[in-house]
């Protein structure tokens, strides 16, 4: 986070020492050329911005004593943005990629677990900034493959549908449309698990009352 409590002299040191307080660890001062404070891991510069990890307990707890915020910033989560090249793309494929997506709104969004399948499209890049956590090496690996047969699909398609269909069984049409990509075989049976995990219904039988178990 960062925090501008916008003060100096002896109200910073005050804000430096609720800081202190608050978290039970020393102040350091840093000195010249920066004449920072170092509380823990947050430091406090010259004109009382507050920099260090997101902490609304500590926000609060200033609040208490009189340090109002006039402007705060909080770090941004660990998300995934993929990009692919716009040159990569005629505009009939990139009319045909919109539709593709437009065709699977509702099952991608759930797939994915994000609120928008907006795509930013520049003079260079086609970017799909539709994926939340970008710490699992695995689940990357997995959105990485969709987009890019996606995109693949969009090239080769002459004509795309963007009419989305109701589904009843979430894990069969989207495996359906997983197979459509290229995700067949045993060595994308991890990726197929993680693409279909936030799905409902078995990915094995249209009729999952009449099928059975899951097995994917």
């Amino acid at each position: 986070m960062q925090i501008n409590y916008n003060v100096t002299g002896e109200k910073r040191k005050s804000l430096v020492g609720a800081i202190s307080q608050e978290l039970n660890v020393p102040i350091k001062y840093l000195g010249a050329p920066t004449f920072t404070y170092e509380v823990g891991s947050y430091h406090i510069d010259k004109n009382g911005t507050v920099t260090g990890p997101d902490n609304l307990d500590l926000e609060n707890a200033l609040h208490q004593q009189g340090f109002d915020t006039e402007e705060r910033e909080y770090d941004e989560p660990d998300r995934l943005t993929i990009e692919m090249p716009r040159s990569a793309f005629t505009d009939a494929a990139l009319e045909n990629l919109k539709r593709l997506v437009e065709s699977k709104t509702n099952l991608i969004k759930k797939a994915l677990g994000t609120e928008t399948l907006k795509l930013e499209i520049t003079d260079d890049k086609v970017r799909f900034p539709w994926f939340e956590d970008g710490t699992d090496p695995d689940a990357v690996k997995a959105c990485t493959h969709f987009v890019t047969a996606l995109c693949d699909m969009a090239k080769t398609q002459q004509r795309v549908s963007a009419t989305e269909r109701p589904v009843d069984n979430e894990k069969y049409a989207l495996r359906c449309f997983l197979l459509r990509l290229g995700f067949i075989g045993a060595e994308y049976k991890e990726e197929r698990k993680i693409l279909l995990s936030k799905l409902t219904g078995s990915s094995a039988f249209k009729n999952p009352v009449a099928g059975g178990a899951d097995n994917e």
